[in-house]
């Protein structure tokens, strides 16, 4: 049993404080916004000619379709709101039979381009085999697939029940899609704002074909790492706060955004340290693709890529489970990580299963969203234009784009709850989780039975 939990906290309702890391980030982060908002004032007054220019040649068109432009952001709202909890609901229903669609789907648009290119007779049998890299994903996705019905199949069935409560959880505590909902508003505007940081201050960065000198570009790499940093502080903070949503639920009680947020501060020294960590290796995956994109061979630059690849995918397993650790056991950074390494190392086939089955599972729903915003943007070119076929495609397609905002939204959301839910499942079956959990009892049998079968099989 861990010596401090994150429920004791709740019930208490009493949190750890860290004033001074706190106190720390608000220095950064309102340095790099004032100076963000500063360049850009400095931008609007140096092209205030050519912006409002734009604004009075747009005008005329905004004024005559404002009733339109209304109409289509209100439908994207609530198209929004209305798919991520119908996302939700198919979760909850479907299970592990998304997992069952996502294996055909990925198989079918892995082997179904070799088949057309064999089928219009692109390829022959010969060429194809002498151009084989391009098999390497079919190949890849049909061993995955096959290993996954057969060896892992019960940890596939349990991975569908974690699935059910992904959904269970999203539909009762609809907090959770409020984090990773700001984290991509953030994303956005921290890019905007370090855009308009270089066009202010280094504009002859964006030149074609510049190389960067260390000695007079200096500035640019530090402010890169600001950039870097206050972007992965945020997806880690948001990451917690849904984490710890979660995870209050897991323990039978009802938290709240405030809940989850009060989490993360708890153990916002954690989180600063990691966000390093995390800096240190995305320099480091920059400077190699770097260096190895300026390689004469294309071997250099395969290896680079891959090398780069490698060290990012080694980190995503390291901190698997990381920050669901530090917020429920309020563990710092370094045991969190080491905490983190342990329960992958005993349980790296449910990683791997997540990160396969799972994700195809979660793809699928991510096929509907498109499906439903193409449907709605092509009934809505069909009211308006009468009928016109160009106007209904156009719709179409500028809903599908429009799309990938609830997707990703729900993707992201999902994929924290999953992996949430999995730490907890583990933690109680080591049992170091005991009492009330917000598992039902149909589903708590369901687990266990495909818990023991799989833990029999190994």
């Amino acid at each position: 049993m861990t010596s401090v939990d994150l429920i004791d906290y709740h019930k208490k309702e009493k949190y750890p404080s860290h004033k001074g890391a706190i106190a720390g980030l608000v220095v950064v982060f309102g340095a790099f916004i004032s100076l963000g908002i500063y360049s850009m004032l400095n931008l609007y007054q140096l092209y205030e000619t050519e912006v409002m220019g734009f604004i009075a040649l747009i005008s005329p068109y905004l004024a005559d379709n404002l009733w339109l432009m209304l109409a289509l952001l209100g439908g994207i709202i609530v198209l929004c709101v209305g798919l991520a909890l119908g996302a939700s609901m198919a979760a909850r229903r479907l299970g592990g039979t998304l997992i069952y669609i996502g294996a055909f789907f990925m198989n079918l648009m892995t082997w179904g381009i070799v088949i057309v290119l064999l089928a219009t007779g692109v390829f022959t049998i010969s060429t194809l085999l002498a151009a084989w890299p391009i098999l390497i994903p079919g190949i890849f996705t049909l061993f995955i697939t096959l290993l996954l019905f057969t060896v892992f199949k019960d940890r596939v069935r349990r991975a569908g029940e974690i699935i059910k409560l992904t959904g269970q959880v999203t539909l009762d505590e609809k907090g959770t899609f409020v984090p990773p909902l700001l984290t991509m508003v953030f994303t956005l505007v921290s890019a905007l704002l370090f855009a308009a940081i270089l066009l202010n201050f280094m504009p002859h960065v964006f030149q074609v074909g510049y190389e960067f000198n260390l000695e007079t570009d200096w500035g640019f790499i530090v402010g890169g790492v600001v950039f870097l940093f206050v972007t992965i502080f945020f997806y880690n903070f948001a990451y917690s706060t849904t984490s710890a949503i979660t995870y209050i639920y897991m323990r039978g009680q009802d938290p709240g955004l405030g809940d989850g947020v009060k989490a993360s501060l708890g153990v916002i020294g954690g989180l600063v340290v990691l966000s390093i960590m995390g800096v240190i290796v995305k320099i480091v995956q920059i400077v190699i693709s770097a260096v190895s994109r300026k390689s004469g061979s294309a071997v250099g630059r395969g290896v680079g890529s891959a090398a780069s690849g490698i060290i990012g995918w080694v980190w995503m397993l390291v901190n698997y489970f990381t920050i669901p650790a530090m917020v429920a056991e309020e563990l710092s950074a370094g045991k969190a990580i080491k905490r983190s390494v342990g329960l992958v190392r005993k349980n790296f086939v449910d990683v791997m299963v997540k990160e396969t089955a799972v994700r195809w599972g979660f793809g699928v729903l991510a096929v509907m969203m498109f499906i439903g915003f193409a449907a709605a943007g092509a009934l809505i070119g069909w009211i308006y234009s009468s009928g016109d076929i160009f106007m209904i495609l156009m719709f179409a397609v500028v809903f599908m784009i429009f799309a990938a905002i609830p997707s990703t939204l729900v993707l992201r959301t999902f994929d924290i709850v999953y992996v949430t839910l999995l730490y907890v499942f583990i933690r109680r079956k080591e049992g170091d989780i005991s009492g009330k959990t917000a598992i039902p009892a149909g589903m708590t049998r369901e687990l266990d039975r495909a818990y023991n079968k799989a833990q029999g099989s190994m």
